[in-house]
């Protein structure tokens, strides 16, 4: 009965395939930039609306959740660090394309959590720095929300918004902003060089 119990947990707990996997990428890309249009239109004192703007932050929301599902995919799948690299790469250059224009100012906010959240192997000191770096874009739209709106419902819903939907881009930033869990780390791999270089001065050395 045990054992029954522990399979069916082991079936729950399978992950995605790949095209469910794409397809949530894909879908909640696309509503995230829905949601991010409709906030920048909300806070905004003097709102405007163009097709072609909307079309672009929609379609760059878009592409951002789909590479990161593909990186997703490939951190499950892909054993080899050269791949995996490649694809975070991607990943990170396809993030970074949602900071443009106007964008540009959430951008600490996006890098900095995400890393604090991601790289659990860094010192709790230097992601507190990053936690601090994200925080100051965050104080800046406060700010500006109350210098327009006041304290007011739009200022308090308007806050909201931009916390939930930024929280959601963070978390996808994930996988490309996690370490890759082979145990391999550029300090380490420096210091094993040069031990390995200590070794072998030593036994030419130790050769008559």
């Amino acid at each position: 009965m045990t054992e029954l119990l522990q399979a069916r947990t082991d079936t729950h707990r399978r992950p995605l395939g790949t095209l469910p996997t794409v397809g949530i990428g894909l879908f909640g890309g696309f509503a995230l930039g829905v949601a991010s249009r409709a906030w920048m239109r909300f806070i905004s004192s003097s709102p405007e609306f163009t097709w072609g703007g909307t079309l672009g932050i929609v379609i760059g929301f878009t592409v951002f959740g789909f590479v990161q599902s593909i990186v997703a995919v490939v951190r499950r799948r892909s054993p080899r660090r050269w791949k995996l690299t490649i694809v975070r790469v991607f990943g990170g250059i396809f993030m970074l394309q949602l900071f443009v224009a106007a964008g540009a100012v959430m951008l600490p906010t996006v890098l900095g959590a995400g890393l604090a959240r991601a790289r659990g192997d860094w010192h709790w000191i230097t992601r507190s720095i990053w936690l601090v770096v994200a925080s100051g874009p965050v104080i800046f739209v406060a700010s500006d929300l109350h210098d327009n709106f006041g304290w007011s419902w739009r200022t308090v819903t308007g806050l909201s918004m931009m916390l939930a939907i930024y929280a959601i881009i963070i978390a996808a930033t994930r996988f490309t902003l996690s370490p890759q869990e082979d145990g391999w780390h550029l300090l380490r791999w420096k210091a094993s060089g040069r031990s390995t270089a200590a070794q072998r001065r030593s036994s030419r050395g130790a050769q008559p």
